[in-house]
């Protein structure tokens, strides 16, 4: 065997240097303990190719206490191989391993795989397809951060008692579909991040998703960036208590029906469907939220909304409504008639940027909208009772009265001297930014500008369409933050532009 060939001429090596002066060549003890290491009962790693083969009965506590786990580029199975009951972590931070042929091992006694391939963020080739999962309990971190993964085939998965998916698929960017029709979820207690920033999957297909005991979704599709499509009509929410930051980021998804979403027990709703900038339609209807407490940005960047059903909502329990529908340019009403804000404690910026909002339903329990919620004054609000008169003051920002149950109607829209709904597309094969945005009335021209070293630099201020594209091969993994002004009347918006500036990765 190589490996001990390796080992009788470290061996030889040693005996020679006994023989000699100081001065002679010695042989590290990095060198020999690695040596040392390169072959066990249940493994031989070859230094050399990167190669580690597993056999026979795997200790566990061995594979994760691997020392020269970085040097590994790849895993082999050999027939007959035999995972112990515990994998949790087994391949955790195996960085430079690029695949592993699993397909030979008996993982029928497995019962923790918790964070088994998290971190192994250079895989491209994972082979799970023949796991025996039927004891397996725990599944949470499983694949997080497999960020080279194009595919993993899960569909013979037995997760009928698994009852932790956790980040399970978090982080894995480059998935662009999973199969997880067969799926058996009816004792899974906790499903939060379990999709968290995949960024690549454009649809989910989740109907077999049994979700009657599952308790929090918090993030659960948080940073779906390029998801179009979800059907959750079967989810079953009766339990659920935190449903955070749930859909935030999910940019591309059109429509979404979550008209069949029990939240009685719901909790928090925080930053729910934030930077969802391309919803249309949005069914929160049937939502009950007597149990909530925050809400702040809830559906703040839902940028092409036109309308959106709260009137049902209690709000009674909320204390947070931090900006819960900031930057919503394209809603035209509010009926807001069930909210109760008396315990409420912070309203800041809860209708900032609603430039096009003109209609606004008030009930017993909303008493004052402050200055601080930002809310668009226009020419002034006014009291469809008594449309005569101005109630909102003449500042910037409405500040209105309310008493009993009331509708208001802004006299004026305020006119967009900015480019609005920032639709950011990346190209991971030309590592190139694409931008798209809706059309300025009486723009002569676009401008774009990045935020480098500390300033704003333009790149481009001549543009006469509403899209431009970055050059090519822009540096991996950087975080841009981009302005796009609007030239109105000969005056370009900077203030604007930069107050609405979006932030680009490129990955």
């Amino acid at each position: 065997m190589q490996v001990k060939r390796f080992l009788a001429v470290v061996m030889s090596l040693c005996m020679v240097a006994g023989t000699v002066s100081y001065g002679a060549p010695v042989i590290t003890n990095e060198i020999t303990a690695q040596a040392a290491e390169a072959e066990a009962s249940c493994y031989s790693f070859d230094a050399e190719t990167g190669v580690l083969t597993l056999r026979g009965e795997i200790d566990g506590d061995a594979i994760r206490g691997f020392s020269y786990k970085k040097d590994v580029k790849s895993v082999i199975a050999e027939e007959g191989t035999v995972f112990p009951e515990d994998c949790n972590h087994l391949f955790y931070h195996f960085i430079n391993c690029t695949s592993m042929d699993l397909s030979n091992v008996d993982t029928s006694n497995v019962t923790d795989m918790e964070s088994m391939f998290a971190d192994c963020n250079n895989l491209t080739a994972l082979d799970v397809s023949s796991f025996d999962t039927s004891n397996v309990t725990k599944m949470d971190f499983m694949f997080t951060f497999c960020e080279g993964l194009t595919e993993l085939d899960v569909s013979g998965f037995d997760t009928s008692k698994v009852t932790t998916t956790v980040y399970m698929f978090a982080f894995c960017q480059n998935l662009t579909s999973l199969d997880l029709s067969g799926f058996d979820t009816s004792n899974v207690t906790e499903m939060s991040c379990m999709f968290n920033c995949c960024e690549n999957l454009t649809t989910l297909d989740l109907s077999s998703f049994d979700t009657s005991n599952v308790l929090y979704m918090n993030s659960m599709f948080d940073n779906c960036q390029r998801l179009i499509a979800l059907d959750l009509s079967g989810f079953d929410t009766s339990n659920v208590l935190g449903m955070i930051r749930m859909f935030r980021h999910c940019a591309n998804l059109r429509s979404l029906d979550l008209s069949s979403f029990d939240t009685s027990n719901v909790t928090d709703m925080c930053f729910m469907f934030q930077h969802c900038y391309g919803l249309r339609s949005l069914d929160v209807s049937g939502f009950d939220t007597s149990n909530v407490t925050d809400m702040n940005y809830m559906f703040s960047d839902c940028h092409m909304l036109t309308s959106l059903d709260v009137s049902g909502f209690d709000t009674s329990n909320v204390t947070d409504m931090r900006e819960v529908f900031s930057t919503c340019h394209m809603l035209t009403s509010l009926d807001l008639s069930g909210f109760d804000t008396s315990n409420v404690t912070d309203m800041s910026d809860m209708f900032s940027c609603c430039d096009h909002l003109k209609t606004l339903t008030l009930g017993e329990n909303f008493k004052i909208i402050k200055e601080e919620a930002e809310l668009p004054n226009g020419e002034g609000w006014v009291n469809v009772k008594v449309p005569s008169n101005v109630v909102s003051g003449s500042g910037k920002y409405a500040v209105i009265k309310n008493d009993g149950k009331n509708t208001y109607v802004c006299d004026a829209i305020i006119k967009n001297t900015y480019p609005k709904n920032i639709i950011v597309e990346y190209s991971g094969i030309y590592h190139q930014v694409r931008f798209r945005w809706d059309k300025v009335e009486g723009a002569e021209q676009y401008g774009v500008a990045v935020y480098l070293a500390g300033k704003w630099k333009v790149q481009a201020q001549n543009i006469t369409g509403t899209s431009y594209s970055s050059p090519k091969n822009l540096t991996p993994g950087k975080f841009y933050r981009v302005a796009i002004a609007a030239k109105v009347n000969g005056s370009w918006d900077v203030t604007n532009a930069i107050k609405n500036a979006v932030y680009v990765y490129t990955h």
